[in-house]
């Protein structure tokens, strides 16, 4: 399984909104929850405040997946948003994440579903921090990854 190893020398600062959602229709429900987004204008804030500012490759919409890299409980937050680091508008929320080694996957959807296959023989544990889905500007290659907070064995 194709990956890479990032480590951030900073805290990831998020801004943006949390929704609920129910473990089992995940890959249902997060593409409505983004179209969602796009048709009522909170995608284009996000847009328009990511992007500023680069400090690594997270620069992009991010969807930060409940509290722990393992998703076990029947439903979780997933947070819609971006890395930024202005003035937070009062209509978000702000979500700090202080690890520093990822394990960054292309292909959202084809990295959840091995996972667990990757894990026992890669030398790495799970984190207990959420996963961060990575989506990125047009034309941009990878169009999204998963990024998977890991700590080395």
């Amino acid at each position: 399984m194709e990956y890479r190893i990032e480590n951030l020398n900073f805290d990831l600062k998020v801004i943006g909104k949390g929704k609920i959602v129910k473990t089992n229709r995940a890959f249902k429900t997060i593409p409505t929850l983004w179209s969602s987004a796009k048709k009522d204008g909170f995608m284009q804030q996000l847009i328009d405040m990511s992007w500023d500012a680069q400090k690594c490759s997270l620069e992009s919409l991010l969807g930060v997946c409940g509290k722990e890299a393992a998703i076990i409980g029947e439903e979780f937050t997933y947070f819609m948003g971006v890395r930024y680091d202005g003035k937070v508008p009062s209509d978000m929320e702000t979500l700090i994440i202080t690890h520093r080694t990822w394990a960054v996957f292309p292909g959202i959807r084809n990295a959840w579903e091995r996972l667990t296959e990757w894990v026992p023989t890669s030398g790495y544990e799970l984190a207990d921090i959420p996963c961060i889905e990575c989506y990125y500007p047009p034309k941009h290659k990878p169009r999204n990854e998963l990024w998977v907070p890991v700590i080395a064995k």
